[in-house]
């Protein structure tokens, strides 16, 4: 294999390091050649996700190598942890569960022993995922970014730390279910010697400050390697190791992946952090000839803004025949605290009756909604709520629609157009991109200068969204599409061939459907029954609609009507 020179003297060093590789750069290919070349050595890497380890332990497998052993953050310290306690576990914790749990109780009508359970298990999370070693030694405050839950958590802040310690030790006691990152703060404060040589941790600039914490602790020889201008999980409570630990630093500056049209464009965006802080200068070389169009994706910021944009391409344009969204469609329509787009729309049509989730069930009104929103700041829920607000009444039709036209993860390489977030994106390269304009823009950034001034947190997570537009801009291998308004002043687009502004998709001739036969005829009672009899069997609603001889809006609203939705 002919590795680059900045490859070859990071398999040559010794001793601990960090390695800053852009986007493309083949740094996993230089972790595996790094441990190919201590063969007698005891290895432990640490991969960022279970889809990265599954990968990995795969090319060590053919490489020969054995004395390597793969790992996430949170697999190690599952097996450090769990064979010795009693825990029993859980995905996760709703707000209605923790108000239960910790016996807090309504006092009104306004939702707020929900925004507090809301608030005391956001502080739990983020505690674990701390290096903190005491509730106390956190500022609860400095985490929130907007001014309505930063007000409610100041009215409320005794009682979010109060609660938030006796939620834990009900957690410790085994009074209660532990969640994945309780057992993994129980690995940092345990303060375990790993009995490796060598500990090799991926993806740096998104680790957990606990997992840090645990790594830096090591005796080992350790290598961090990661992208610092990839971090944008932050809302997970991530922390930038790059940045903070004081290792000789080496460089991946050449990417495999894109060419040196989009490694110019990257720099300009990342350029941007200059408005905010004392950026370090940016080294990014394009070496990437990729040329052949077999995939295309359509990248958003949120959910909301990609939903709509495949109801545009998909049923209002009628571009697209096949779909597919990364990471599996109900993500996008499902909050992650459980509630469903459906829920929402029930809620906004004041059918309450028919709301499925309970914590949506126990809102008076799509108002109340809104507020406790503002107050909790749910981003995944907020999306629901958008959409809702948007499309109203054809939400059930158009969410139908797309899950008719959509294909599932073995047919991906078919569908016309792939559609993701920046964050279900990270990690994968496509020939063709298409950004969304929901990103920052140069504007914004030079706009929120002086509000940030005062606020450490407010510049990290004004840096975070210029992250989020480098790494969609990077995710090409060919082509790349980006609106005006968010490429950087310094950029000409003009100059380039394989980047553009233009947004506008003609994939093939658009999709045009026989027009139904009973188009504009009455329902009979007859057929009201057949529709429900085949509601009630599972039919989809383009099922139903060939059937009946009925358009698909036709079925939807009649649907709608007879107060079929769920």
């Amino acid at each position: 294999m002919q590795l680059t020179d900045e490859q070859q003297k990071i398999i040559e060093h010794e001793g601990d390091l960090k390695v800053n590789a852009v986007a493309g750069s083949g740094k996993t290919t230089t972790i595996l050649q790094y441990a190919l070349k201590r063969p007698k050595a005891s290895i432990l890497y640490l991969a960022f996700n279970k889809s990265v380890k599954m990968e990995a332990d795969y090319q060590l497998s053919q490489l020969g190598l054995s004395n390597v052993r793969v790992e996430t953050a949170h697999s190690l310290a599952y097996k450090y942890i769990a064979p010795y306690q009693r825990y029993n576990l859980r995905f996760d914790y709703k707000p209605h569960e923790v108000a239960q749990i910790l016996n807090i109780k309504p006092k009104t009508n306004d939702l707020s022993h929900l925004k507090l359970a809301s608030h005391i298990y956001r502080f739990a999370r983020y505690f674990c995922n701390s290096r903190a070693s005491k509730v106390i030694e956190i500022d609860y405050l400095q985490t929130l970014n907007t001014q309505d839950s930063l007000a409610f958590a100041s009215e409320y802040q005794d009682q979010i730390i109060h609660y938030t310690r006796l939620f834990l030790a009900k957690m410790h006691k085994g009074e209660i279910d532990i969640i994945h990152d309780f057992y993994l703060k129980q690995f940092q404060l345990s303060k375990p010697m790993l009995p490796y040589d060598y500990i090799l941790f991926d993806e740096g600039q998104d680790a957990s400050g606990a997992m840090l914490e645990a790594f830096v602790q090591q005796p080992a020889k350790k290598i961090i390697i990661g992208d610092q201008h990839q971090q944008i999980y932050g809302w997970r409570f991530a922390t930038n190791a790059l940045q903070q630990l004081d290792f000789p630093m080496m460089d991946l500056s050449k990417s495999f992946r894109f060419n040196q049209e989009v490694a110019r464009l990257s720099k300009s965006i990342l350029q941007l952090k200059r408005e905010i802080s004392q950026a370090s200068k940016v080294n990014i070389k394009g070496l990437g000839q990729h040329q052949d169009i077999k995939s295309r994706v359509t990248l958003a910021r949120s959910n909301s803004k990609l939903v709509s944009r495949a109801i545009e391409l998909l049923i209002q344009q009628k571009e697209l025949n096949t779909i597919y969204f990364e990471g599996n469609l109900s993500s996008y329509t499902f909050s992650e605290e459980g509630g469903s787009i459906y829920d929402v729309l029930n809620l906004y049509n004041h059918k309450r009756h028919l709301i499925k989730d309970k914590l949506l069930k126990t809102m008076p009104s799509f108002d109340h909604l809104k507020d406790y929103l503002e107050e909790t700041s749910d981003t995944s829920l907020k999306a629901l709520v958008d959409l809702v607000e948007k499309y109203h009444k054809d939400i059930p039709f158009f969410i139908n629609k797309i899950k008719e036209c959509a294909v599932d993860e073995a047919n991906k390489k078919d569908a016309d157009m792939i559609f993701s977030t920046v964050h279900k994106a990270k990690g994968m390269e496509y020939d063709q991109v298409f950004i969304m304009d929901d990103f920052i823009s140069e504007q914004q950034i030079i706009d929120s200068k002086d509000a940030i001034k005062a606020k450490e947190e407010s510049a990290n997570a004004l840096s975070e969204e210029i992250n989020l537009l480098y790494v969609a801009a990077t995710r090409t291998r060919a082509k790349l599409h980006i609106p005006n308004r968010l490429l950087p002043s310094s950029f000409q687009i003009h100059d380039f061939k394989t980047i553009s502004n233009n947004l506008n998709l003609t994939l093939k001739a658009k999709v045009h459907q026989a027009k139904p036969k009973r188009t504009n005829q009455l329902w009979s009672k007859m057929e009201e029954a057949e529709l429900k009899q085949l509601f009630i069997q599972g039919k989809t609603v383009r099922e139903i609609a060939m059937l009946l001889g009925r358009s698909q809006t036709a079925v939807v609203r009649r649907v709608e009507k007879l107060d079929l939705w769920f």
